[in-house]
């Protein structure tokens, strides 16, 4: 049974080219009682950091330089074991939100981000990414 202390554990990578919206991002995150929240700026880093930590939720934003929203994505489809890609995408660009669920992000958030809509979907998010983890390994447990 999922409950609240689950979900204010769960592994949260912001991603986000700009400092200050990362850093705001996790401070919020943070402040509502998520304990383990980390940021990068650097796009081409979510594939090794998600392969290290197994993220329950990515906020990611999905206009970067060097390497868009929607390349991160697409690197992170191997991970997609269970079912379940934990990606909550950021756009300011309306035209983006369809693109962004066509490639594989669960949700998406508008900028400016609204905080208190931000906060009902990440514990949404995280809430369906430990069902998800938690029906894998009930379906991999010996009967």
């Amino acid at each position: 049974m999922i409950n609240t202390a689950d979900i204010l554990k769960a592994n949260i990578l912001v991603v986000d080219d700009d400092t200050d919206s990362a850093r705001t991002l996790v401070m919020t995150l943070q402040h509502s009682g998520y304990a383990n929240v980390t940021a990068t700026t650097d796009p081409r880093a979510v594939h090794g950091l998600h392969q290290e930590n197994n993220y329950d939720l990515i906020l990611l934003d999905l206009q970067m330089p060097g390497m868009d929203g929607f390349q991160v994505m697409e690197g992170l489809k191997e991970f997609e074991r269970d079912g379940y890609l934990p990606v909550l995408a950021i756009t300011g660009e309306p035209g983006h939100r369809v693109s962004a669920l066509k490639f594989g992000a669960k949700d998406f958030l508008g900028k400016p981000v609204d905080i208190d809509e931000l906060l009902v979907r990440v514990r949404n998010m995280i809430e369906v990414r430990l069902l998800y983890t938690e029906l894998a390994a009930a379906s991999l447990a010996p009967r």
